[in-house]
């Protein structure tokens, strides 16, 4: 190990967690626990390489526009369905049931890649097929960051196919339904594209802290809400999983299970 290389990437790493904050160069020593002019040095071999930066007049340090340069170039090389098949096969293995990853095209999600449920009876999903954001668990995570007037330019000309008596048909509950989503870190579809069948997803984020895909699973309503804290647990995390490998934000850890 090449120690100062290690301590370069250490204090990106602090930097990295907290992008929101403008961490001071006495921040900084403290958290490496060496002598303020070595990790002066540090920085400003990273703000030469665009890794960090100082806006203009201003002490404090923040992550440089050089990393997005970084991102981009791993992105092109990796796609998300690679990335995100081993999740999903850790996914249907722990809960039993079919696991998917959808990605939105426009007003629908579209699924680009599942994998099978051990159980003989299963909601199936197949790769290609789309459903509507606005009644699906993978759907409503892939427009949970959308603002109320995001929504209705999304949805403008467009009427919300009612499926079931649990269909959420108006937009101002649409809303509040993304909002509760976005807080609890994960979206239900309790019977509200077919009946009979539940459904869990977590949104994907990626570097840009933007929803790139959602991921969930499907299946009978009496076994999902059987076991439906484990399952949005395990949702939960799988989410978690596949926005740390994309370079994404982290979704909330802790499950609160909504009436039904």
């Amino acid at each position: 190990m090449i120690q100062s290389v290690e301590r370069a990437l250490s204090l990106l790493g602090r930097i990295a967690d907290h992008p929101e904050e403008k961490y001071s160069l006495t921040e900084l020593t403290e958290f490496l626990g060496i002598d303020k002019s070595s990790v002066f040095r540090l920085l400003s071999t990273l703000i030469k390489h665009n890794l960090v930066r100082q806006e203009e007049g201003k002490k404090g340090y923040q992550l440089g526009f050089g990393i997005y340069s970084l991102a981009a170039a791993l992105r092109d090389q990796l796609k998300l369905t690679e990335l995100a098949s081993p999740v999903l096969k850790r996914l249907a293995y722990s809960t039993e049931e079919n696991a998917h990853l959808a990605v939105r095209s426009g007003t629908r999600a579209v699924f680009i890649d599942r994998e099978r449920a051990t159980k003989t009876i299963a909601a199936n999903t197949n790769i290609g097929d789309s459903e509507d954001l606005h009644c699906t668990a993978v759907g409503k995570c892939l427009a949970c960051e959308f603002s109320r007037t995001e929504l209705e330019q999304l949805f403008d000309g467009t009427t919300l196919t009612r499926y079931t008596d649990r269909t959420i048909c108006d937009l101002a509950l649409l809303a509040e339904e993304l909002a509760v989503v976005r807080e609890r870190g994960y979206a239900l579809d309790r019977e509200e594209n077919e009946s009979n069948v539940v459904c869990l997803a977590a949104p994907v984020y990626n570097f840009e802290r933007i929803v790139e895909a959602s991921i969930g699973i499907s299946g009978p309503r009496d076994r999902i809400e059987g076991q439906l804290e484990a399952f949005a647990t395990e949702v939960l995390a799988s989410g978690r999983r596949l926005s740390a490998l994309m370079g994404g934000a982290k979704v909330k850890p802790s499950v609160t299970i909504p009436s039904s």
